[in-house]
């Protein structure tokens, strides 16, 4: 079988890399092919960084459940190896895109590029494709206030706990999942339960103080999430956990797989002068969010 094929690491599958998987489903429905996309689990980067924690937009099957939204008839990762890593482009070409994926037509960023180095550009890949017979396309970048969107600039977003603009160049809600575990308890001693969720270390947890969805099976409640290290109560040496506060909720859900979707930022964690101030704090944190999901419940009726 024969595939209009798109590669790429698409950490995030934000607005840009959606463009790129919508081109090569059309590509493939508008030729008589089928669409295939192909996607590096670790980003290449990361792979010769060594870069292994608070580094990824997207889980790898996150990533997958983004691109299978977007209706291709295929999707699966090709792991960046050594071996990957030390094939000149031609070869990568030949044997990869070629022979493995079968590709009918391919479909690539402006920044893409294969083979050790990155030797093999858009204008090699667009040159091998018509020795080889099959359909190139390149497709321009998404751009927001004059900036390509990508990867990068999203970490950066998300690293500075800026959800708001990292949501609209993802075109999507940021989330990140986990089962619930067992804390300290200090949130039930300041008389506010939180579930502690013990996210993927490679995935960026935004740090600071948000209004959020937390979704318990099939439920999706209203929360209030603190990404960080607790400096007030210093219980943690600086490690940067996620707990979410669900609003009118006091059911025990230890071992469930819960999900918080990011959807404004409060204010940054910081350091309180005692317990009562950070109570304090908390309290206010609970009555910001509530005025945005009441804002959010307005603005839709």
């Amino acid at each position: 079988m024969t595939f209009f094929l798109a590669m790429g690491t698409f950490d995030g599958v934000h607005l840009g890399h959606r463009r790129i998987i919508r081109a090569a489903v059309r590509e493939a429905l508008r030729r008589g092919l089928k669409s295939r996309i192909v996607y590096f689990p670790v980003p290449p980067k990361f792979f010769f960084s060594g870069e292994k924690e608070n580094c990824l937009i997207t889980l790898p099957g996150e990533r997958e459940g983004l691109i299978k939204d977007l209706r291709p008839d295929l999707a699966e990762p090709l792991a960046f190896d050594r071996q990957l890593a030390s094939m000149q482009a031609g070869e990568f070409f030949s044997s990869t895109v070629l022979g493995r994926f079968g590709a009918g037509g391919l479909c690539v960023g402006p920044d893409f590029a294969v083979g050790q180095g990155r030797e093999g550009h858009t204008a090699f890949l667009r040159a091998a494709s018509a020795a080889a017979g099959i359909a190139f396309k390149e497709v321009a970048f998404s751009r927001r206030g004059g900036h390509k969107i990508s990867s990068s600039l999203i970490r950066a977003h998300l690293r500075a706990g800026a959800v708001g603009e990292a949501n609209r160049c993802l075109g999507w809600d940021y989330f990140a999942s986990g089962p619930v575990i067992k804390g300290a308890g200090i949130g039930r001693q300041l008389g506010f339960r939180t579930a502690n969720v013990a996210v993927d270390p490679a995935k960026i947890l935004p740090p600071g103080i948000f209004a959020a969805r937390v979704h318990v099976g099939h439920e999706t409640f209203d929360g209030v999430l603190n990404v960080g290290s607790r400096p007030t109560v210093a219980s943690l040496g600086g490690r940067l956990i996620l707990e979410a506060h669900i609003l009118d909720f006091s059911r025990t859900i230890y071992g469930r797989q819960v999900r918080v979707t990011f959807l404004k930022h409060i204010r940054p964690e910081r350091k309180f002068s005692s317990r009562q101030s950070l109570v304090s704090h908390i309290r206010a944190d609970i009555a910001a969010a509530r005025r945005y999901f009441a804002r959010s419940a307005g603005s839709k009726t």
